[in-house]
């Protein structure tokens, strides 16, 4: 699934330095993962992946909520959750090879259930039956209770769908990234799962790579708003923030989600604007 800049001088040293966990060694194949969506109902995840692996959970903070192992006979595998999830929340889906050590991942955003329908159907139904029954006092507060309870779970479920239109635009970074040329500069990440963060800076025909194959994980802070934790290939650690503005652009923001000026190596910094040029 889907792989995660000078704001000052200082900054400028720490951005040269950015690398993304695309979570994969260098050695031989990485295990292949295919994960079902998530959704704040589910009680399982499930998917396929290389016949053997250990599939592990991990939420954005690190910690592992469940494991599971692959059918050794069609890869597939279900992996119980400990319990339900927020909407929105960013899950960290591994099927790790247990003899080579080698390892891939998909980053699983959680999708709000879809049973606000029937939840209002029923609560409608309820009222219905309950109201037919005029006939006795009884009866008229039995419907009176049910209608009242009717109006109140139709609000929770409207208060609930509201708070559902904030949607992530995308659920990973994955893919290749490019600025347009400006006074004959242009800039580029590559996130992949496979190769991790690597940066480009093209100038006058050449091209410059400051960070290659750099490990990089994502810890959202807000449905749009990223962190980005960056490992260099010496172990320098490293972070910059992402601010996603539809399904095919970014901008490089500080921790407040402010914009702010960019630079990657000798580039000269600007409000440079990220767009996908490939998957």
């Amino acid at each position: 699934m889907k792989k995660i800049v000078a704001f000052s001088a200082t900054l400028l040293v720490s951005l040269g330095l950015l690398g993304v966990t695309g979570h994969a060694a260098t050695t031989s194949a990485s295990p292949s993962l295919s994960v079902n969506n998530v959704y704040t109902s589910s009680k399982t995840i499930s998917g396929k992946a290389t016949k053997g692996v250990n599939i592990v959970v991990r939420t954005a903070s690190n910690k592992t909520i469940a494991t599971a192992k692959a059918s050794t006979t069609n890869g597939a595998y279900t992996v119980t959750l400990p319990s339900s999830l927020k909407y929105g929340t960013k899950l960290y889906v591994y099927a790790k090879n247990p003899t080579t050590g080698r390892y891939f991942y998909r980053i699983m955003t959680v999708k709000p259930a879809t049973s606000t329908k029937s939840t209002s159907s029923s609560s409608k139904s309820t009222s219905s039956k309950t109201s037919s029954s005029k006939s006795s006092s009884t009866s008229k507060k039995t419907s009176t209770k049910s209608s009242t309870a009717s109006k109140s779970t139709s609000t929770k479920s409207s208060s609930s769908s509201k708070k559902a239109t904030a949607k992530p635009f995308i659920g990973e970074p994955t893919g290749w990234w490019t600025t347009s040329n400006s006074n004959g500069w242009k800039l580029g990440f590559s996130f992949r799962q496979k190769t991790g963060l690597n940066q480009r800076v093209y100038h006058n025909g050449k091209t410059y790579s400051p960070i290659v194959n750099a490990k990089y994980s994502v810890s959202p802070k807000s449905v749009n708003f990223w962190k980005i934790n960056v490992t260099a290939k010496g172990g320098k650690n490293s972070s910059f923030y992402m601010r996603i503005t539809s399904k095919t652009q970014f901008k490089l923001v500080n921790s407040k989600n402010q914009l702010i000026k960019t630079s990657i190596g000798n580039a000269p910094a600007g409000y440079y604007v990220f767009n996908l040029a490939s998957k």
